[in-house]
């Protein structure tokens, strides 16, 4: 929209961008301008804002039969200018149209001014059209089989005549599924009202009597329900009977009476759900702006209403002032018909502070004579658990985006800082050694010695300082008892919902829990960034899909050693899970440098630290990672976790030609005597600093 619009337009804008039904709106004034279109207009039917421009382009692109295109338009501007006129609201009508990718679309089109705006709802009913004519397709093959089967009704017809000179009213007709149903013979029934009905259940006999009684006198239609004694059990029937005056005067009731036993247990079953669900159902009258309420189910919106039946106004006055507008233009777009049914979530404040989350099911359910609606039906649940639910996972998505942040970045300085560790110990083992061979040429020479001093107090403290780099390494991260799954399915999250569509990325759980040793910041890291590479590797103009698995417990081990981590201990317990994708696989060279340091296939957009910060996680935790890749065929990365914590054991460290060694026990003085000794080192100053110190 453009720059010059009050507050009011683009607040009024932003509410109908987030409705979850198709909107388009475009300006009368500037050339019938296409202005606004929402996410759901563009999801559902394919046109961007660039291909529908104008209202005249868009008719072109979404009518493309002329003629009707023709007639359509000319109507569409006659009830425009009509609604402009007049101020008259008018019901939505259906059309047919074509969406971009030149399917045919039923719709049902309403429209609201807005000042010089038009805004415009089109509802697809496509699928209720193709089920209707399926519906009056069957109805035709079925109307002949339906007329002779009707003696098989749950039920039967009568009719009760009353005489206009008398009083007395007699069945006149009682039909074969009548009799069998009330249990009595036709030459029974016939003779009374109380003969009849003799069966139902002393308990409702006297209601059942007292309502044919009152409608004889009254000459109305009667309802009534009541329980029928059928042998040894008890049935549910319903009466309804209408009536009329024959030409002879003679005042006549047709009535049926059908078995309603199912229905009502389906009724109580559809209570009993309702109530397991915090639910309750309600109806809106339009013309009287009231909603009445189921009762039974009205506590679990933990209002304070004394009455069934209470103003729209007061009920508007609890909906959470954050969910007011957005609340209020639902009701408007169905109280004007606009849309015919939707789904809504909203807050509502509670008398005693608390707020509640709410979804309601609404739907038009009654119209006048003109098509505008006259009344609202629907069902509230109560969805506050599930919305808490909802808050709580974002936000430990939030805090698990926020620590994986932080671990990566304490990974890539751990990465540099080691670097500039390794590059200034060389410097300082050249500097130190310099010092030792010059110490003994400098006996004597007091100004030479105080230097070598100097040098070696600098030289201390550089080694402090390269130590102090210890402190941006990687920390000891908690671990504890996790379950595999769940790690997997929250690092896969935090790829994003556009990245994950993209490659169509899948995760299939096992329906046995993976409990395993580990920290799930670290596992999320494992994850993201073994599956941002799956995501990477498709071929040019081919992206790759990427599936994720956790596998049953017990599944094997690849028979050969990792590619990455530790072997595993023999009998160690692992849990397996594994990033598949249909890239170009890795070729050979690659893969034998994939774990190197700064070492990466993505130019200057990559850092060449993703597997590396992968490997060390791995190295750290005793897990471990296979590589499996064809060319063409994709890749899968199998990944081992241990499932137990590790064991406390004593710390050891390898000593060259001697096996294990404790780390307090010093070699032997004389353990390179009369040995030959090769130096090799990366920086010549150094290799030739430590060969002199040797010859000393």
């Amino acid at each position: 929209m453009s720059g010059s619009q009050s507050d009011n337009e683009r607040a009024y804008w932003a509410l109908l961008g987030n409705l979850s039904i198709p909107v388009v709106v475009y300006d009368s004034t500037s050339g019938a301008q296409v202005c606004f279109l929402n996410d759901a207009a563009i999801k559902t039917y394919g046109y961007d804002m660039d291909e529908l421009s104008t209202f005249d382009i868009a008719a072109q692109r979404v009518l493309p039969d002329p003629a009707y295109r023709e007639t359509v338009v000319a109507n569409w501007r006659v009830e425009v200018e009509a609604r402009r006129t007049t101020a008259q609201n008018t019901p939505p009508k259906e059309y047919r149209i074509r969406d971009r990718w030149g399917r045919m679309r039923d719709v049902l089109i309403g429209f609201a001014l807005h000042d010089h705006f038009i805004i415009v709802t089109a509802q697809d009913i496509t699928k209720e059209r193709a089920t209707q004519t399926a519906q009056e397709t069957e109805r035709r093959q079925h109307e002949r089989k339906a007329y002779l089967a009707t003696k098989y009704m749950p039920g039967g017809t009568y009719s009760i005549s009353l005489p206009d000179t008398k009083n007395e009213a007699r069945f006149s007709f009682v039909s074969a599924a009548f009799c069998q149903m009330m249990g009595v013979r036709p030459d029974v029934a016939t003779q009374g009202l109380r003969a009849a009905f003799a069966q139902i259940h002393p308990d409702d006999l006297g209601h059942w009597a007292a309502q044919y009684d009152k409608a004889l006198a009254a000459k109305s239609d009667v309802q009534v329900e009541g329980r029928l004694l059928a042998g040894d059990q008890e049935r549910q029937v319903y009466a309804d009977a209408r009536v009329r005056t024959t030409e002879a005067g003679e005042t006549t009731w047709d009535g049926l009476v059908i078995d309603v036993t199912e229905w009502r247990e389906t009724e109580k079953r559809l209570i009993a759900v309702l109530n397991d669900a915090d639910a309750y159902t309600w109806r809106v009258d339009l013309r009287a702006g009231r909603i009445t309420f189921d009762r039974a189910r009205l506590p679990c919106d933990g209002s304070a209403w004394n009455d069934e039946n209470v103003s729209l106004a007061s009920w508007f006055e609890g909906v959470h002032p954050d969910d007011l507008a957005q609340t209020r233009l639902a009701y408007e777009m169905l109280s004007q018909g606009t849309v015919s049914k939707l789904i809504h979530v909203y807050r509502r404040n509670l008398v005693d502070g608390r707020q509640i989350w709410l979804r309601l099911h609404v739907g038009i359910s009654a119209y006048d004579d003109t098509g505008l609606p006259t009344a609202l039906s629907g069902v509230t649940f109560d969805i506050t658990i599930e919305m808490e639910s909802k808050l709580r996972a974002r936000e430990e998505q939030a805090q698990l985006r926020e620590d994986l942040q932080r671990a990566q970045q304490r990974d890539t300085v751990k990465q540099v800082a080691g670097g500039v560790a390794h590059d200034l110990n060389n410097l300082i083992a050249v500097i130190s050694g310099t010092v030792e061979i010059l110490e003994n040429p400098s006996l004597g020479q007091e100004a030479a010695k105080d230097g070598l001093q100097r040098i070696r107090r600098s030289v201390g403290m550089a080694h402090d300082l390269i130590a102090g780099l210890g402190g941006v390494t990687r920390p000891d991260l908690p671990r504890g008892i996790h379950d595999m799954r769940k790690m997997v399915a929250d690092g896969l999250e935090l790829l994003g919902a556009r990245r994950m569509a993209r490659h169509g990325v899948t995760l299939a759980r096992s329906e046995q829990a993976l409990p395993v040793w580990a920290n799930p910041t670290e596992v999320a890291q494992v994850v993201l960034n073994l599956t941002l590479n799956a995501c990477e590797s498709g071929l040019p103009g081919q992206d790759a899909t990427v599936s994720l698995a956790t596998l049953p417990l017990g599944s094997p081990l690849p028979n050969r050693p990792p590619d990455m981590g530790n072997i595993p201990d023999a009998g160690a317990r692992m849990a397996l899970f594994s990033v598949r994708d249909t890239g170009a696989g890795i070729p050979s060279d690659v893969r034998a440098r994939m774990f190197r340091p700064n070492f990466t296939t993505k130019g200057t957009a990559g850092t060449g630290l993703g597997l590396l910060i992968v490997g060390n996680i791995l190295k750290a935790n005793r897990a471990a990672l296979w590589v499996e890749s064809s060319l063409g065929a994709g890749s899968v990365f199998p990944v081992a976790w241990p499932m137990d914590a590790p064991l406390l054991l004593p710390k050891l460290q390898a000593a060259p030609g001697h096996g294990l060694r404790a780390p307090d026990e010093a070699p032997a003085p004389d353990m390179v005597q009369g040995l030959r000794v090769l130096v090799v080192d990366d920086l010549l100053d150094v290799s030739e600093v430590l060969a002199d110190m040797l010859d000393g």
